[in-house]
């Protein structure tokens, strides 16, 4: 059994120091006023993971609907950047993540559960956890806003991600369990990069890839498409954790979702104000309610 898992990224892509990590929460928080749709209840939701500096303000978005479900545990899905797995999800076995804000607690009972559905697709590894940021920027959030629930961490790598969403919804059912989830991935990764540049540089690239390339895979997401997401990601080039959202769309369908809202949806050339961008990356917070 593994114990608490250290930050890899603090002091990179967040605050290491844990007064300056929750003044930077409480910002990118501040401005998380979209409404919750009457009589419903957030289950799910799509969030960004990259510097807070750029995606901050759209994960403090996404989460909080999240934050008035009063959930026992977050179902995180992360991507798998590093590709270390192959057709197999990890779950996380340890029984905390160490943050600059403390210790979050994992589900461990939950976890268990999961890894042991055979059609979940997901085993008991700690390994692909280490070097992966994807799950880690979303921790700290979680233990400011939702310091009750504790978490279950799963590395969802592509061609896994609609199995691995349905099974945790069921293991919540199974268990008892309050549990909502989030699917942590960037949109377009757009530049050359990334490698991915066919329209060019400039205002008009960029207006294509916010517009119409990112829409390849937000699409699919609001209809709950579980199924659709991952062709969708890799035909267009529209998604960096495709798994992460397609299990995250799966456990909103499983878990009685009736329709998704994108809250917000912007860009880094956006949050620094290029006129003439170059380079740039897409974030989105998108929720599901029940």
């Amino acid at each position: 059994m593994a114990g608490a898992r250290p930050p890899a990224v603090a002091g990179l892509f967040y605050p290491a120091d844990a007064a300056a990590c929750a003044r930077e929460i409480d910002r990118c928080c501040a401005g998380a006023d979209e409404p919750i749709p009457r009589g419903r209840t957030a289950v799910a939701a799509v969030a960004p993971h990259a510097g807070w500096s750029f995606s901050g303000a759209v994960l403090g978005a996404a989460l909080k609907p999240l934050e008035a479900a009063d959930a026992e545990t977050v179902v995180l899905l992360g991507a798998d950047h590093h590709g270390i797995l192959r057709g197999r999800c990890a779950v996380h076995p340890g029984d905390a993540w160490s943050t600059p804000l403390g210790d979050a607690s994992l589900d461990e009972d939950f976890g268990r559960v999961l890894a042991g559905d055979p059609a979940a697709g997901a085993v008991l590894d700690a390994a692909p956890h280490a070097p992966e940021h994807s799950l880690e920027v979303i921790v700290p959030f979680l233990l400011r806003r939702l310091p009750r629930a504790r978490i279950v961490a799963v590395v969802v790598p592509p061609g896994t991600g609609a199995a691995a969403g349905a099974a945790a919804a069921r293991a919540a059912r199974r268990l008892g369990r309050r549990a909502v989830a989030i699917g942590s991935s960037d949109l377009t990764h757009y530049g050359d990069r990334y490698g991915f540049a066919p329209r060019g540089a400039g205002a008009g690239a960029h207006r294509w890839s916010r517009e119409v390339n990112d829409r390849t895979v937000l699409d699919p997401l609001l209809a709950l498409d579980a199924h659709a997401i991952e062709p969708a990601a890799r035909r267009h080039h529209s998604a960096c954790g495709p798994g992460a959202l397609a299990a995250a769309a799966a456990f909103a369908r499983e878990s009685g979702a009736r329709e998704g809202r994108l809250l917000r949806h912007t860009t880094s050339a956006e949050v620094l104000r290029e006129a003439e961008p170059a380079l740039w990356v897409g974030y989105a917070a998108l929720v599901w309610f029940a």
